[in-house]
C-alpha cells in the first residue's frame, strides 16, 4: 500500500446494528462519520450511508441477535453504484464487528482493490484482532479527523504509513500499529458535522434518540467535548480520546446550536459528551450563552452527568436554558465500591443532596447503576439497590459490569483469569455476567 494511487471517492458507512434481544434499539445521527465528512468534504468526493436509518430491514441472527439496518445486498448495491476507492466504517460496539467483517468481505467481492478502513472504540483497542480479517486493510485509532486526511494524502503520494500517527495497517501480511500520540488541541477548529450529507428527515420519521422521554422528534445529538478527566475502571473514554480532557468554547457550541435551529428546525439537543460538566465554568458559560441568544430548545444528557461537578447554580442555569432531563451516573450506592473499585470521584452524600435539589426543579431524573464488579460483595450490591430506591429518580438503569476493551476492568479480569471460558467481546450483554 505504498505505491501512488488515484483516490477520488470515499464511501463512509455507519453499519447495521447487531443487537441482542434485551437491547433497546435507539438509532441516532452518526456524529463520528459526520465529523470525518466535515473535514474531508473539500479533499475528496464522498458519500455517507447510515444503514440503520435508511432501511427497515431486520434479520434474526445466531444466539438471539438481530441484524438491524440495510441488508447486505442493499449495502452492496449502494457501494457498486458509488464506485468508491475507499470504504470507511465505524465500529463503536464490539457486538457490531461480525457485521463489519461480513460487509468488508462483500466489498472485496465487488472489487478487491477497494480499500477498507475501520475506526471506532473496538478496533482502536483490538487492532491486531480486527486486522486478522483479510478483508480489512487498516484502522484509524482514536479520533480520526487528522489521521484519515493524512491517510488519503499518503495514498495519493505513494508514501509509507510507517510514520502515520494513530494508524494500524498491514505490511507484507504483518500488522503494524502506530500508537496514537497526537490529538486535536483546538476543537473549535474542526468543522461542524456534515449533517447535509445525512438523511436528516429520516431521523425524525424513524429514529428514536437515546432518551425515551424525548420532547420533540426534531432533535439532534451534539458533542461539546472529548474525553473525561476521571478514570473510572469500566470506561475507555480517556484511553480513546487521550488523557487530557478537551473541550469546545461556549461560543462555538452555541453557534452549532444556532445552525441546527436555523437550518434543520431542531427543537431538542441531546448532549452526548462523556462529561459535559467536567469544566464547571465552561458548562455554565454554555448554558448562559443559550439563554443570552434566546434559543428556545430543550435538551438532556443521555450519556449521564458527572454528579461531582454539579452545584445549585449550575442546575439552575441548566433548567433555565432548557434542560428537561438529567441522567445521573451514580454507578453504585456504596461509597466503598465507588471509591475503591469503580474509582469514581463521587461523594455519595453530596450526590444525594444535589439529586434532591434537582428533583425540586422541572427536570426529570434518571440514574445509572452498575453491579457485579470483581471484588464487589452481595451486601454491597443490595446496598446499591436500597440506595437507588431512596433516590427516587423517575427511572433507574442497572447494568452488569462488563470488561470492555481499553478499560482497566478488562485488564483486571484478564490478569485474575476471571472471565468465562467462552468469553467473547462480540457477545457481551449488560444483563449477563461474563465472569
Amino acid at each position: 500500500m505504498t505505491k501512488e494511487r488515484k483516490i477520488d471517492k470515499l464511501f463512509l458507512l455507519f453499519p447495521p446494528y447487531r443487537f441482542s434481544q434485551e437491547t433497546v434499539y435507539r438509532p441516532s445521527q452518526p456524529l463520528g462519520i459526520s465529523y470525518l465528512a466535515g473535514v474531508l468534504r473539500n479533499e475528496i468526493n464522498l458519500e455517507i450511508m447510515d444503514a440503520p436509518a435508511e432501511s427497515e430491514y431486520e434479520q434474526e441472527l445466531e444466539e438471539g441477535y438481530t441484524w438491524f439496518g440495510a441488508s447486505l445486498s442493499e449495502i452492496r448495491a449502494r457501494i457498486e453504484k458509488a464506485k468508491p476507492d475507499i470504504v470507511g466504517m465505524t465500529c463503536i460496539f464490539s457486538s457490531v464487528f461480525p457485521v463489519i467483517r461480513q460487509i468488508a468481505q462483500e466489498i472485496k467481492k465487488i472489487d478487491p482493490e477497494i480499500l477498507v478502513i475501520i475506526g471506532g472504540t473496538y478496533p482502536t483497542f483490538m487492532p491486531e484482532y480486527c486486522l486478522s480479517e483479510p478483508a480489512i486493510d487498516c484502522i484509524c485509532l482514536g479520533e480520526g479527523e487528522i489521521t484519515i486526511l493524512e491517510f488519503i494524502q499518503r495514498l495519493r503520494q505513494g508514501k509509507s504509513f510507517s510514520e502515520l500517527d494513530g494508524f494500524a495497517y498491514k505490511d507484507n501480511e504483518k500488522v503494524r500499529v502506530n500508537p496514537k500520540t497526537k490529538w486535536i488541541e483546538n476543537l473549535d477548529s474542526i468543522p461542524f458535522p456534515a449533517r447535509d450529507l445525512l438523511p436528516m428527515s429520516l431521523y425524525q420519521e424513524r429514529g428514536i434518540p437515546h432518551s425515551l422521554s424525548m420532547r420533540s422528534k426534531k432533535y439532534a445529538p451534539m458533542i461539546t467535548s472529548r474525553g473525561c478527566p476521571a478514570h473510572c475502571i469500566y470506561c475507555s473514554s480517556s484511553a480513546f480520546w487521550g488523557r487530557r480532557y478537551r473541550f469546545r468554547s461556549p461560543r462555538n457550541v452555541a453557534d452549532e446550536i444556532g445552525e441546527l435551529i436555523d437550518r434543520w428546525g431542531i427543537e431538542e439537543i441531546q448532549f452526548e459528551d462523556d462529561n459535559i460538566t467536567a469544566n464547571k465554568e465552561r458548562a455554565k458559560a454554555i448554558f448562559q450563552e443559550i439563554i443570552n441568544r434566546n434559543y428556545k430548545i430543550k435538551f438532556n444528557f443521555p450519556n449521564g452527568v458527572a454528579l461531582w461537578t454539579l452545584d445549585q447554580e449550575l442546575v439552575d442555569l441548566m433548567e433555565k436554558a432548557g434542560c428537561y432531563e438529567m441522567t445521573l451516573a451514580f454507578e453504585s450506592g456504596c461509597q466503598e465500591v465507588v471509591q475503591n473499585i469503580v474509582k469514581k470521584p463521587i461523594n455519595l452524600k453530596k450526590a444525594s443532596q444535589i439529586t434532591k435539589y434537582i428533583k425540586t426543579k422541572k427536570i426529570r431524573t434518571e440514574a445509572f447503576y452498575i453491579i457485579g464488579f470483581p471484588g464487589e460483595t452481595k451486601d454491597q450490591i443490595l446496598q446499591t439497590i436500597r440506595f437507588a430506591k431512596q433516590m427516587k429518580t423517575d427511572l433507574a438503569y442497572f447494568f452488569i459490569a462488563n470488561p470492555l476493551p481499553g478499560t482497566e476492568l478488562y485488564q483486571i479480569a484478564k490478569q485474575k483469569q476471571m472471565l468465562k471460558d467462552d468469553f467473547n467481546f462480540e457477545n457481551l450483554s449488560y444483563l449477563k455476567s461474563p465472569y
